[in-house]
């Protein structure tokens, strides 16, 4: 899946796609009790933990039901959860739990930064911006607190399509607590300007000296994968993603993008299996749509078409849960192998509330694919002058230009994406759907 969709949550990174969430070292108390010393080195030990930490949570719950904190306590234990199993169930309850937090405490209290972490994560934007107002008439507010709503505030702005108000906002809440989740996030402002080396550069700098739990150590390097895919690194992408391995083991992320890394290192039969073996024991739609696009790539074209119709299904249900955190994920999987004018309709959808780079690209493309390349110039040319630039924006541009008959600006913005990424114009990004670039 095309991913890092970015949602940078109050103590971390959450990429749009695929999530990845990273915790910097000073954790908020409230999340002490979730993960008892440092935090747990597989996958199958995180998820134990979670659910004793659940169990425990609700136990507290029942003893003060008419409290506000144990019903934060609970969902962040929740959305722990999630983060390990991708479980709607679980952000449903949070969601929930925190509804009833914020109305049981007297305005302003309560739980609302937890409340905006958690609109981000459903890409919900107007709730994210409701609790981070009701954070903003808190009269007093502890540095951590005001650095994490700046952070979160910055994250809805980049999602407007506001990058530079992000990016003096992700400043802020840097200068004020400088953890690795604030690096991240600039440095995801320095790839969608077009900056790829540079927010490789950054996030490197950021991990130096900063302790992570096992689990976010393991996100931590699926990102400098992400950067390093970007930048054309394809080495030093496979070095961070054995890094992940290496710090949390059992998690199907890491081993989708280890299996995404031996197709782009040639190993495409080895690839395939294991996506097969991934998407049997998860049933993640996005694992499906990257086993679909290499067995494309290898002409093993019915499979592809079949395991298509089961993706499709997959999305669909998730839409049915959630639309508006799984829409532009579900858009891409239609654009690139389903109905294109389906993609176009989940594309305008998603742009008319996330006017952002990434959003716009698959807008962009869907047009296109529609048959309808000016108004998708228009939008390709709104991106930049909003500061978003990308490979996938310059490959989009250079494509739709070439549609239009002006051949020699398309080969400008494709010479644009080529000093962006050696590797803009092969087929292997596309096939890389775990790191969008």
């Amino acid at each position: 899946m095309k991913n890092t969709v970015l949602t940078l949550a109050a103590a971390g990174l959450l990429t749009v796609g695929a999530a990845v969430w990273i915790d910097a070292d000073r954790e908020q108390p409230q999340l002490q009790w979730v993960r008892a010393g440092f935090g747990p080195a597989s996958h199958f030990a995180a998820l134990q933990r979670t659910d004793e930490a659940i169990a425990t949570g609700r136990a507290r719950l029942n003893a003060a039901p008419g409290e506000w904190l144990p019903q934060e306590v609970l969902a962040l234990g929740l959305m722990e959860r999630f983060r390990l199993t991708g479980s709607q169930s679980d952000l449903t309850e949070a969601g929930r739990l925190l509804d009833a937090g914020l109305t049981a405490a007297p305005d302003p209290a309560g739980p609302s930064l937890t409340a905006a972490q958690h609109a981000l994560m459903l890409h919900d934007l107007d709730a994210a911006d409701a609790a981070l107002a009701r954070f903003e008439r808190t009269a007093v507010k502890l540095p951590d607190e005001q650095a994490a709503a700046w952070a979160l505030t910055g994250d809805v702005a980049f999602q407007r399509g506001r990058i530079g108000e992000a990016e003096r906002l992700y400043r802020q809440a840097h200068g004020a607590r400088p953890d690795f989740g604030s690096t991240a996030r600039l440095a995801n402002v320095a790839l969608w300007r077009g900056q790829p080396d540079r927010a490789l550069a950054l996030a490197k700098n950021g991990l130096r000296g900063v302790r992570l739990t096992p689990q976010d150590r393991a996100r931590a390097a699926l990102l400098l994968a992400d950067f390093s895919y970007a930048a054309g690194r394809l080495d030093e992408a496979g070095e961070w993603i054995e890094r992940a391995e290496e710090s949390f083991t059992g998690f199907w992320l890491v081993e989708a993008y280890a299996a995404q890394q031996l197709a782009a290192e040639g190993e495409t039969d080895a690839a395939i299996a294991t996506f097969e073996r991934l998407a049997e024991q998860t049933a993640e739609p996005e694992v499906i749509d990257t086993m679909v696009g290499l067995l494309r790539h290898v002409g093993r074209t019915e499979e592809a078409v079949r395991l298509t119709r089961i993706a499709t299904r997959l999305w669909d249900a998730k839409l049915a849960e959630a639309r508006d955190a799984y829409r532009l994920h579900a858009a891409e999987h239609h654009l690139d192998f389903g109905d294109p004018v389906t993609a176009l309709a989940l594309a305008r959808e998603e742009v008319a509330k996330r006017p952002f780079g990434e959003a716009i690209e698959v807008l962009a493309s869907a047009y296109l694919a529609n048959g309808r390349p000016t108004e998708a110039l228009i939008w390709l040319a709104r991106a930049e002058q909003q500061g978003y630039r990308a490979v996938s924006l310059d490959m989009a541009r250079g494509e739709v230009l070439e549609a239009l008959g002006r051949e020699g600006e398309a080969q400008r913005f494709y010479r644009r994406a080529k000093t962006l990424n050696p590797d803009a114009a092969g087929d292997l990004r596309k096939l890389l759907r775990f790191g969008h670039y």
